[in-house]
């Protein structure tokens, strides 16, 4: 438990979409040895994940550490990583470890001369009169740091494991219980210190349409082959958004208990023949998003919707969405893209009564207002300089937490409050 809740303190610290440095080591000590990863969040603070077999058991055990300054006996100062707070990770009950401390010399070409020496052989001072050299201490291409890698040195289920895959690999996947993403956008700010723009992620208590878990990858290009391979674990795409400082999508894919076909299309203009032919297959428009020159646009069955329409327009339709409520219709996506606004209005949608708000600053203030009044974040989007945010009350959003002001898609936060 104590490790658990080390893990969750330290997601709070990583660099938000920083790169992180990557370590491998490995030493011999009474004729054991011991193979370690080495995550750099800060520079001057890592996490480490040590891999050994000792007495007929493979065991993993973990701790931080920190450098920190010493003074030799020449009277000259230095410093080393100070490793604390070890656990055993994997292994038999009743196994402990020893936190190690390093220390590092660059040798000038990219290698480093390395010596560690555990907590039971240092308790304090000039530590290079206690150390013994390493095997190897080298950097890591981040490439090199897959799926597979980090399989031998964290569960599948641990917060971090799923924080570096996203890192290194550009996809997470976690487990959700009622709170989940349901909507997130990525837009502009005139915040002084966000001139690149800023995401805006809510994570909502969904009640009778909970998820079971959830998947995110981020890409460069609409991640087809991805999709597919989550389609056949079960996973659906419920939310998409594209960050264009980076040029990147992010789609974000959910998983429950029943069935949902699924299907998306791609075209440069927005695809209403291929809608059409779809409602008529018992479909119904979930999301949609556009890179700037295409758009995507994905159709679920067994949403439980009943009829749709959808506008795309320069300018925010404002008397179709009062003329669709009047009708019983409710705003279920929104986004923008190659100039125009795309809305699309469902009924049976569950969401109760909506308000809407466009703003060119993020409406911050006006979402805590409404909050108050017991309205959450339905949908979210950002277009034409101007942010646009619809609130629903007394459907299955029951409640909302949600976090802005964020470079780059904030995985750290998504996961700590997904677990």
């Amino acid at each position: 438990m104590k490790q658990f809740f080390f893990v969750i303190a330290l997601l709070l610290f990583f660099p938000k979409g920083s790169a992180q440095d990557y370590f491998e080591t490995s030493w011999i000590s009474n004729g054991v040895k011991y193979t370690a990863l080495v995550v750099f969040y800060d520079v001057n603070d890592a996490i480490v994940r040590v891999k050994y077999y000792n007495n007929g058991a493979d065991k993993l055990a973990g701790f931080n550490c920190s450098y920190q300054e010493f003074t030799k006996i020449d009277g000259t100062k230095d410093r080393f990583l100070n490793g604390t707070d070890a656990t055993i990770v994997r292994g038999p009950s009743g196994s402990s470890y020893s936190a190690d401390n390093f220390y590092l010399k660059e040798k000038g070409d990219g290698t480093y001369s390395a010596y560690t020496v555990d907590d039971n052989g240092f308790n304090g001072g000039d530590i290079t009169q206690y150390m013994k050299p390493m095997l190897y201490w080298v950097k890591l291409n981040p490439e090199a740091v897959t799926k597979g890698y980090l399989d031998d040195y964290f569960d599948a289920d641990e917060p971090l494991f799923q924080l570096l895959d996203f890192f290194t690999n550009g996809e997470a996947v976690y487990n959700t219980s009622f709170t989940a993403v349901n909507t997130l956008t990525y837009g502009l700010s005139s915040n002084e210190g966000y001139d690149d723009g800023i995401w805006s992620v809510v994570m909502s208590d969904l009640g009778s349409k909970a998820y079971t878990g959830q998947s995110i990858k981020e890409s460069s290009s609409f991640p087809s082959e991805w999709i597919k391979k989550e389609w056949d674990k079960g996973y659906f795409i419920t939310t998409m958004a594209y960050d264009t400082n980076k040029k990147k999508f992010v789609v974000i894919m959910s998983k429950r208990n029943a069935a949902v076909p699924q299907s998306w299309k791609k075209e440069s203009a927005f695809p209403k023949d291929w809608v059409a032919e779809k409602w008529d297959a018992g479909y119904h428009i979930t999301s949609m998003v556009s890179d700037g020159k295409e758009w995507y646009v994905v159709m679920d069955k067994n949403t439980g919707f009943g009829q749709q329409r959808w506008r795309t327009r320069y300018e925010i339709p404002k008397d179709f969405i009062k003329e669709s409520w009047d009708e019983g219709y409710s705003l279920t996506s929104v986004t923008y893209g190659n100039g125009l606004w795309a809305l699309c209005m469902s009924t049976n949608s569950n969401l109760g009564t909506q308000t809407w708000r466009t703003q060119y600053d993020y409406p911050i203030d006006w979402i805590r207002e409404k909050s108050e009044e017991g309205y959450s974040i339905s949908t979210i989007a950002y277009g034409n300089s101007m942010w646009f945010v619809v609130m629903s009350k007394g459907g299955y959003i029951s409640s909302n937490r949600s976090t802005t002001y964020y470079n780059d898609l904030p995985v750290d936060w998504i996961i700590k409050n997904a677990n």
